[in-house]
């Protein structure tokens, strides 16, 4: 594969990591939404409305009023279709695993993924992160170990589920490099309308197999007012908002920025949890979130003390 362009100025770094953070603050915020719209509905009716809604909410913003940011004549779909699929695979392995061991256990795992990332996107994408970079990528892997381990135990693990949620690492994994490989050729809208068709499609094959067919969890679920604003918000709020930040901000960092923002949930969540829900404030849980934070920071900020020269407006800066 070609190397990616990674050096960008710094104020076009400053508002890819910008973009990132915002988007990873928003998806920090769906965990609180999606507890509350599955009282109402089992996760994956819950999920399958969810992507549902979002994806008709996209067509009507694209095709109303951002139509010059959907364009895919003369673009291959190839790419877009492996970008949404890697996606619902990880979405499917993850929930899959979590049925065979548990969400605790889980989290840990999926917390190796920023290294997975860094050691795919060297070879893959030949972005060689600095000796600082790597140093402080591994802060937000530990800062959400203590986080998990702080807040709930471990329990019963089989060994398939192990299995399984070691696929869906290498599936997030190659979410990453593929997002960050089309992000040159594609814009964030693009990318962001084929996630989210894939998705409402797969969710809802799983869905209606899981109710054999039946509409009627379907419509429960959508007369319950607390589930429709839920589901409303992680809608915009996160499946169109914080995928088009994301999207948009995966065009100007590289893989290791990316992933490193990307645990930014993890602390965001507890926070909420604290603030917002009155959940009890645990010392070790707070010392997790500022090491997350700290090594978020730290691998964002680096490389950045030399401004690259002004190149080419990619399809993102659109």
């Amino acid at each position: 594969m070609a190397k990616l362009k990674d050096n960008f100025t710094r104020k076009e770094t400053l508002i890819g990591i910008a973009a990132c953070v915002i988007g990873n603050l928003l998806w920090g915020f769906s965990y609180l939404f999606t507890s509350v719209a599955q009282r109402s509905a089992i996760p994956s009716v819950q999920l399958a409305l969810r992507f549902i809604i979002a994806f008709a909410l996209l067509n009507i913003l694209i095709f109303g009023f951002k139509r010059d940011q959907f364009n895919l004549k003369g673009k291959k779909i190839g790419p877009l279709v492996m970008l949404g699929a890697s996606l619902e695979i990880y979405y499917i392995l993850e929930s899959t695993g979590i049925y065979y061991t548990n969400s605790s256990f889980t989290s840990l795992a999926m917390s190796v993924v920023p290294v997975l990332s860094i050691i795919a996107a060297a070879i893959l994408l030949k972005e060689y992160p600095s000796k600082k970079q790597i140093f402080f990528s591994i802060f937000p892997v530990v800062g959400v170990i203590i986080i998990t381990l702080a807040n709930s135990a471990m329990g019963a693990v089989q060994a398939i589920g192990v299995v399984i949620i070691a696929l869906a690492c290498l599936a997030s994994c190659a979410n990453q490099i593929i997002s960050r490989q089309v992000s040159q050729s594609y814009t964030p809208f693009e990318r962001t309308y084929f996630i989210l068709l894939i998705c409402s499609a797969g969710t809802l094959a799983t869905a209606l197999v899981e109710t054999k067919g039946s509409l009627e969890p379907f419509m429960y679920a959508m007369s319950q007012p607390s589930f429709v604003a839920c589901t409303l918000a992680l809608s915009i709020c996160c499946s169109i908002g914080s995928s088009l930040l994301v999207n948009f901000a995966s065009g100007r960092l590289t893989v290791i920025k990316l992933t490193a923002i990307g645990t930014l949930p993890t602390p965001v969540a507890t926070l909420v949890g604290i603030l917002l829900l009155r959940e009890p404030v645990n010392a070790i849980s707070l010392v997790g979130v500022a090491i997350t934070l700290f090594g978020i920071w730290q691998v964002s900020m680096a490389s950045m003390s030399k401004p690259a020269e002004e190149l080419p407006a990619q399809a993102d800066n659109e």
